[in-house]
């Protein structure tokens, strides 16, 4: 077996060899926890053994990331001990002394499925020894929790986001989240901009769908709508029906895919075959993409 493996998404698969790997206990370092990564744990080992770092200050356990119910599950099956340190940002997950995930992912649905994130699996056992050694070190450093008092702050935090819902519904915070909208909506529009500035939405779709197809063998169209949404929400906002500087972003989306099909597959770069697409001219740059959907739209044009 290798000393490394390279992991991209979704990263939970990789975070499930280590937990599937593990024979004796476990070391998790995550800022952000969530139910459904906790039942990632919960559903793929048998270890009682389990240590975690994560960062329980203020903002983070009344925030959207951090679930401090599905936290206190764990107690239910591990011999757990849970320590907190600000400022932690490692992901970090390690069986035993021998093999240990290191990523960007954290443990929570978008991190460990939804999210392009990456990481490596390292079973070099030295390595992942001294890997051990220095969280273990942050561990004894942070602000060790039991159960008891998790569950003692659990009220708090409750009550802290229901005030925060209740001041949302003010007169004034009204206002204020409308103040909000609005500057967030200059602000997605300048980011928009930015990204037709140096090529369109067509050969942006153009080089995602050669991607796809280089990585994922030929696929049909509808198995490309959701890749593509997934890479791109910002231009394949269904929410939305927005044209700046000429380009369409949101509800129109699959149009300009099909559009870009079309260029594609008349520059000779892919071919439909039984409902699926596939390559037949590696693409590797935007340039050449651009460079094909002009000479095609030309053609177009003077035909």
């Amino acid at each position: 077996m290798q000393d490394y493996e390279f992991v991209s998404s979704p990263a939970e698969r990789g975070l499930v060899q280590i937990l599937q790997g593990a024979r004796e206990s476990l070391f998790i370092a995550t800022p952000y926890i969530k139910e459904y990564g906790i039942r990632v744990i919960l559903n793929n080992t048998q270890i009682r053994s389990l240590r975690l770092l994560t960062n329980l200050n203020i903002a983070n356990v009344t925030g959207s990331g951090f679930d401090i119910t599905a936290l206190i599950d764990l107690w239910d099956k591990f011999d757990l001990r849970v320590s907190s340190l600000g400022k932690l940002h490692a992901k970090v997950y390690v069986a035993d002394s021998k093999a240990a995930l290191v990523t960007s992912a954290n443990l929570t649905r978008g991190g460990l499925r939804e999210n392009y994130e990456y990481g490596v699996i390292l079973r070099d056992e030295q390595i992942v020894s001294a890997m051990l050694e220095d969280m273990t070190t942050y561990f004894n450093l942070g602000n060790v929790f039991s159960r008891e008092t998790i569950e003692d702050v659990r009220g708090d935090i409750e009550e802290i986001i229901g005030l925060r819902g209740e001041l949302e519904k003010s007169v004034e915070a009204g206002r204020l989240r409308k103040a909000l909208r609005l500057k967030e909506g200059t602000l997605q529009t300048k980011i928009l901009t930015n990204r037709v500035k140096e090529r369109t939405v067509n050969a942006i779709f153009a080089e995602t769908i050669m991607y796809l197809l280089r990585r994922g063998g030929p696929l049909s169209t509808q198995q490309l709508h959701p890749l593509i949404q997934n890479f791109h929400p910002d231009i394949c906002d269904d929410t939305i029906d927005r044209i700046i500087n000429g380009q369409h972003f949101g509800k129109k989306w699959k149009h300009l895919v099909r559009n870009a099909q079309q260029y594609l597959k008349q520059s000779g770069a892919i071919y439909l075959q039984e409902g699926k697409w596939h390559m037949r001219t590696p693409v590797h740059s935007i340039s050449t993409l651009e460079q094909l959907m002009t000479k095609v739209s030309r053609e177009r044009a003077s035909s």
